[in-house]
């Protein structure tokens, strides 16, 4: 009996030794099970959103698992042994570890303006991940500089398995769109301003959206996109760019006593050149800015010059044009001979050379009346000079002027002004070369011309009465006086309006450039605004996301002290 009784004993401890492991498992597994979701709890307070919170981009969403996955997932019961084993805490912990490890991992989230995109397992593969984007998209662009459009933050902590991705996904996720934007099939007869207007865009978006479409060479049924891509992750990038462009030239009037009334002449215009800095800004590669920073011109432009005549024609009475068969002296204000009809350096100089005190700019008249047979320059050593062919066998040369003040076939009168003292060409200095030819010979001008004014001289073998000589003096010193003045009168008017308009275009720059910089002002004025509203938006942001914070730790606090069951099979 005393042996039944044992074996009973024997046998109800074998009974109840099941019972002792289960409530020694159970007194295990509750406190590391609630450990555990507090734990869970604690890791996500410590982020900026929840952990569990799945990625709200359509290629992040994890498939329904299959049937086949779900018989390989294994399944976990509690159950009655007489294994002493079970009964070992660091194998409970073990066991519930892995268990728990299906779930969540330590990880690295990404967060792009506070939505939640996916997750590494190593932060600093996917710190290197936006790195090598960024370098990517400064290289493409040659830019100065490439920086995030949005909002980037990577919190580390515990995060669902299933939205833990690989270094491929991730990449080709942050590379895709947001959103699938919308698009148009062509119509007959639609144009840009009607596609607009049809989908409620403006035309600088279809631009923008479609910046390789050619509008005017679309065909019914093409298909175009309404807005522009916006990508998950999108980037700015900043280069400098240097662009030459042309000056333009302008079209100005000159008023010039060169030319008689009723007279033009053009001179061309060029166009002139700058360099112009600028500061683009793309997103994903789009223009988004081109910004003006610096210029400076490199060639100035030189104006088309129309010069308008003003000094009055001479008196037509039978004068202009015919020659009166006598000399008078070419230089009125000038007198002094430097050079005469001589040996000189060498060689022979065939004329007289005329100057004297400020000789440059003084003027010079036609000796006699005739058809000015040259008026301009070329390289036989006068410069710039006048030939006079008086129609009875004899020329007379002017040399060396500034400027020649009548044209090539133009008739002139005797006293006439025809140019002003220079020294172009051969010349030591300001000088008129006067020079007298019949036929192929060099006749000496010194018997030819009288240095007095009142004084003409035959140089056709005529003889003059006292009384006709002195008429035709005193309408020589009439035309020429009357030359002289008139020329005079209209340089300095036309320098006068010169003067004005000069002044005036000077203005109109001026207020031009004011214009420019006061356009810069408020637009850097502009930028600041839109800056400064930007940091206050982001700063409310904060404050809002900081207030709110204590109420959602609140929460989730209770939710972890909540009992969890512990369930038996």
């Amino acid at each position: 009996m005393q042996k039944n009784k044992r074996q009973s004993v024997s046998q109800r401890m074998a009974l109840d030794r099941p019972r002792v492991l289960f409530s020694r498992l159970t007194r295990v597994v509750a406190p590391v099970l609630v450990a555990a979701v507090v734990a869970g709890a604690f890791s996500v307070q410590a982020s900026t959103q929840p952990a569990e919170k799945t990625a709200e981009i359509p290629l992040r969403q994890a498939a329904a698992p299959t049937a086949e996955q779900k018989a390989e997932q294994p399944q976990y019961r509690y159950a009655l042994s007489d294994k002493v084993s079970l009964s070992d805490t660091d194998a409970a912990e073990r066991m519930l570890f892995q268990a728990n490890s299906e779930v969540k991992e330590n990880a690295t989230g990404l967060y792009i303006n506070g939505k939640f995109i996916g997750a590494l397992r190593n932060a600093q593969t996917l710190q290197n991940l936006l790195d090598s984007l960024l370098n990517s998209a400064k290289n493409n662009a040659q830019a100065d500089s490439a920086s995030f459009v949005d909002d980037i933050q990577l919190v580390s902590g515990q995060y669902a398995r299933s939205s833990i991705v690989t270094l491929n996904a991730m990449c080709s996720l942050l590379q895709g769109n947001r959103t699938q934007p919308r698009t148009y099939t062509i119509a007959d007869g639609d144009t840009l301003e009607r596609i607009a207007q049809k989908n409620a865009v403006s035309t600088a978006q279809l631009t923008q959206a479609n910046p390789d479409l050619k509008f005017d060479s679309l065909h019914a049924g093409d298909v175009i996109q309404l807005e522009p891509s916006q990508k998950v992750l999108s980037i700015r990038t900043q280069r400098t760019s240097t662009e030459t462009s042309a000056v333009p030239y302008q079209k100005v009037t000159q008023e010039t006593a060169d030319l008689y009334v009723g007279e033009t002449k053009v001179q061309a215009g060029a166009a002139g050149s700058k360099t112009t800095t600028y500061r683009v800004t793309k997103v994903d590669g789009m223009l988004m800015k081109k910004e003006a920073v610096a210029a400076q011109q490199t060639k100035a432009p030189v104006n088309e010059v129309t010069l308008v005549g003003v000094r009055p024609r001479p008196d037509q009475q039978g004068a202009a044009g015919i020659a009166t068969g006598t000399f008078i002296w070419p230089t009125p204000t000038l007198s002094t001979i430097t050079s005469g009809y001589e040996a000189r350096w060498g060689t022979f100089h065939y004329g007289l050379d005329i100057s004297g005190a400020n000789a440059a700019g003084q003027p010079i008249v036609a000796a006699d009346g005739g058809t000015v047979a040259f008026a301009g320059s070329d390289d036989s050593g006068y410069g710039t000079y006048v030939i006079i062919d008086h129609g009875n066998g004899y020329r007379s040369y002017y040399g060396h002027m500034t400027k020649a003040l009548i044209q090539t076939g133009e008739k002139v009168a005797q006293g006439q002004l025809i140019g002003l003292v220079g020294s172009t060409g051969d010349s030591t200095g300001p000088h008129c070369h006067f020079e007298v030819r019949k036929g192929d010979d060099r006749i000496d001008p010194t018997k030819l011309v009288n240095v007095d004014r009142n004084v003409v001289t035959p140089y056709v073998g005529q003889t003059l009465e006292t009384e006709a000589a002195t008429v035709l003096a005193t309408e020589a010193k009439k035309q020429s006086d009357q030359s002289i003045a008139d020329y005079q009168k209209a340089a300095q008017l036309a320098d006068q309006k010169n003067a004005e308009a000069q002044q005036e275009a000077a203005a109109k720059k001026d207020a031009e450039e004011t214009d420019k910089a006061k356009q810069a002002a408020d637009q850097e004025a502009t930028k600041e605004a839109a800056e400064k509203a930007s940091e206050e938006e982001v700063t409310q942001q904060a404050d809002k996301q900081a207030a709110e914070q204590p109420a959602e730790e609140t929460s989730k606090k209770e939710e972890a002290t909540q009992p969890i069951p512990v369930q038996t099979s």
